[in-house]
């Protein structure tokens, strides 16, 4: 295991991250904490934005950039309500 897989391997044990592993939705809030730890730690990343369908759900995509040779792709599922603006009163 090199230096990355060790970083990734720590991040991963995050909720959060967990969370998105396993497919399960994430609010928008903690999207952002994981761009937010990916920041921190210097771990290059990209983000896509699919929105929403009549048949699909709104998705994010990560691609984490661990290494030269090699990147991870995770599909984050966005939490219901997620992605609709709600004024506060």
């Amino acid at each position: 295991m090199d230096g990355g897989d060790n970083l990734m391997a720590a991040l991963y044990s995050n909720d959060i991250f967990r969370r998105i592993l396993t497919n399960q939705p994430v609010s928008l809030a903690d999207f952002n904490l994981v761009t937010g730890l990916l920041v921190y730690n210097n771990i290059p990343y990209d983000v896509s934005f699919d929105s929403a369908t009549r048949k699909l759900a709104p998705a994010l995509q990560l691609t984490v950039r661990i290494n030269p040779t090699r990147t991870e792709v995770l599909v984050v599922p966005l939490a219901p309500g997620s992605t609709a603006f709600t004024p506060s009163p």
